[in-house]
């Protein structure tokens, strides 16, 4: 919970910096509530969530990233993540997600890991380019939502032991 603060301010209060993906909290309560809801599900050995922070003040959370969806069939799953707008360009966010493609990959032994983005939102798609994920697939107007219409675009990266 003493991440709220920091998660609140750097994130989930502006609604620019989510505009792409969920609703931006009114009220710092709402971001406790969400971390809360995070906490529990920890307790499930299929949940992976991890705060983005600094290395050198890992009291800052600066972003968030996590498995979003499993599919145990193909032994799959599809990663969302966030970060602070004022942190943008600065790598943090392909280190994040290089560092995660790797223990999920290596350590858990998922097959494939996909993300996608909305065509409105180009910088997160150099993000899993940077991070060693190949593009898959467009879907035209797959997404629409908060008045806005664009196109799914997909990455993935394979388990390259498997």
């Amino acid at each position: 919970m003493e991440d709220a603060p920091a998660m609140f301010e750097n994130w989930a209060s502006d609604p620019e910096n989510l505009k792409y993906v969920w609703d931006a909290h009114a009220t710092s309560e709402r971001t406790r509530e969400s971390i809360k809801r995070w906490v529990e599900q920890y307790q499930k050995p299929d949940t992976y969530k991890w705060a983005i922070c600094f290395k050198t003040s890992p009291d800052q959370v600066i972003g968030d990233i996590s498995v979003v969806s499993q599919d145990q069939e193909s032994q799959s799953c599809e990663l969302g993540y966030i970060l602070g707008k004022k942190f943008w360009g600065k790598g943090f966010m392909t280190e994040a997600l290089t560092a995660v493609l790797d223990f999920l990959l290596n350590e858990v032994g998922f097959k494939e890991i996909k993300a996608t983005y909305v065509s409105l939102n180009p910088a997160s798609g150099k993000v899993m380019e940077k991070a060693g994920m190949q593009y898959v697939e467009t879907i035209p107007k797959a997404i629409q939502r908060k008045g806005y219409c664009g196109d799914k675009i997909i990455y993935s990266k394979q388990n390259p032991s498997l």
